[in-house]
């Protein structure tokens, strides 16, 4: 806690986190809802195979560096037609993701119309200019920050019954400066956080881990569609559980070990709990309605806080990932 990032400190990069870091918060409330503090005391018990492991984590927003500002140069587009429908078009796609969603809400709340008059189509690259690739948590807060700045310029010059069209570029923000030759400054415009707790319980002669608890914390700006949001944290945190205990990958010569669905183990339904997750709101004065990014997040905090929980419950040093069974029975038969 005495060692974590305030608003203001420098970056690894030597840039500068501008906006405010809520971490301390966050961390109280994970510890609160997930009972961290009352669980690492009774855990202690070493008849009791049980642990309680914690990760803080941040991603950074778009594209590293000048990505966003001189690669990329995002530029979205709004369509009014005769009838006051507003079409939209970027090249973003919904991969279940939800961007269709959020992105259409933002147009529509900017211009006060309802859901029904905005339409979403899947891209076409002959009718949709270029807004970027569909990665690097940059949909929402770079593509959507455009549409509700495309909105905002619609809405002053908006005619009933009178077609219009409106462009809009990314402009990266001044304060934000990247050095690309000493590969120095401002790697991202901004930056989300989150905290995430991890409770398991391991066999004692199989070693086998059983997730029991699952609690997640998060600053993402602003929740565009907290039911996406939602959804998106379920899925990332599975990931990332399973990357840090579950996902075996080794190589030999050169070629995958592991190359099919039988061979490379991903969690069902059966392997995940329950989970609780608590969305804080920290705008970001770029984002649209103070939107960061966030679905990467959601990935970052799940191996190591079930590789510590797993620490906590076997006594094991564990060092890297996947913690698998065999690795624990190794570590315990060499002391």
């Amino acid at each position: 806690m005495r060692h974590l990032a305030k608003q203001g400190d420098k970056t690894s990069t030597s840039g500068t986190f501008r906006d405010p870091i809520i971490m301390e918060e966050m961390i109280r409330k994970a510890r609160e809802i997930s009972g961290y503090d009352q669980k690492v005391e009774t855990y202690k018990d070493p008849s009791i195979f049980k642990g309680i492991g914690m990760s803080f984590f941040f991603h950074g927003c778009g594209f590293t560096g000048d990505g966003e500002a001189e690669h990329i140069k995002a530029t979205v587009k709004l369509n009014k037609d005769k009838d006051d429908n507003v079409h939209v078009y970027v090249a973003a796609v919904d991969m279940g993701q939800g961007a269709k969603t959020t992105l259409s809400k933002i147009v529509a709340h900017t211009l006060s119309l309802p859901m029904s008059n905005v339409f979403f189509d899947d891209p076409d690259t002959d009718a949709v200019p270029d807004s970027g690739p569909t990665v690097a948590s940059r949909t929402i807060m770079i593509v959507g920050g455009l549409l509700a700045r495309a909105s905002r310029q619609m809405k002053e010059q908006w005619t009933p019954g009178v077609e219009a069209t409106v462009f809009e570029t990314y402009r990266q923000p001044k304060e934000i400066v990247w050095n690309e030759e000493s590969m120095e400054g401002d790697a991202y415009p901004a930056y989300a956080w989150g905290v995430n707790v991890v409770e398991v319980e391991v066999d004692k002669r199989t070693f086998q881990v059983s997730l029991k608890g699952i609690w997640s914390v998060y600053d993402l700006g602003k929740a565009i569609d907290e039911r996406i949001v939602l959804g998106q944290a379920d899925g990332g945190i599975a990931q990332g559980i399973a990357y840090g205990y579950m996902e075996v990958m080794r190589h030999e010569n050169g070629r995958l070990r592991q190359k099919t669905m039988t061979d490379y183990i991903i969690p069902t339904t059966l392997d995940m709990v329950r989970t609780e997750t608590v969305l804080y709101e920290n705008p970001y004065a770029y984002g649209p309605y103070g939107a960061k990014g966030f679905g990467e997040l959601t990935l970052v905090g799940g191996a190591p806080a079930v590789a510590l929980a797993i620490k906590a419950a076997t006594g094991c040093g564990v060092t890297k990932i996947p913690v698998t069974p065999e690795m624990l029975m190794e570590m315990k038969r060499h002391g």
